[in-house]
């Protein structure tokens, strides 16, 4: 007659999964593994993780200590509309520019982390259906400016 170990005895004797286990644990999950696009503004390339659920779209960038200085975040609406964004529980400044369903920038805004509550609510004056978060820098990129990539999401 043999006896199965119990399921956490068999994981515990894999040194690998042993390893891994705790990044598993400690990195941020919204129900769905982050997916990444490539879009090029001028002569930079940049890797923006996509936010496409409401979860994934609430949590944003919140609690993260620094973004890449090619890297960040867009907050993909399934439609456009008043899509307003705030800095809670940030600790770093972004640029963020509202983009429209034309994929079009349409604002562009320098946010700092808030330090104040309630916290204040930032948007575009024209509908949008995109927003993109980047790091705090000067980039290439302005109002009227077209973002081609956008194109295949």
């Amino acid at each position: 007659m043999s006896h199965s170990r119990p399921f956490i005895e068999q994981i515990l004797k894999k040194p690998l999964l042993c390893a891994i286990l705790p990044l598993l644990v400690l990195t941020p999950f919204n129900g769905i593994a982050a997916d990444f696009i490539e879009i090029d503004i001028d002569t930079d390339s940049y890797r923006i993780e996509l936010a496409r659920t409401p979860a994934q779209r609430r949590q944003g960038l919140m609690y993260r200590q620094r973004l890449d200085r090619y890297g960040g975040m867009m907050l993909i609406y399934p439609r456009s509309g008043d899509h307003r964004i705030w800095m809670k529980n940030m600790s770093i400044s972004l640029r963020v520019y509202w983009i429209d369903s034309d994929y079009k920038v349409i604002d562009a805004q320098r946010l700092e982390p808030c330090r104040q509550d309630p916290c204040p609510v930032y948007s575009a004056a024209k509908f949008s259906k995109y927003v993109l978060e980047l790091s705090d820098r000067d980039h290439r990129l302005q109002v009227g400016d077209r973002i081609n990539e956008l194109t295949d999401l």
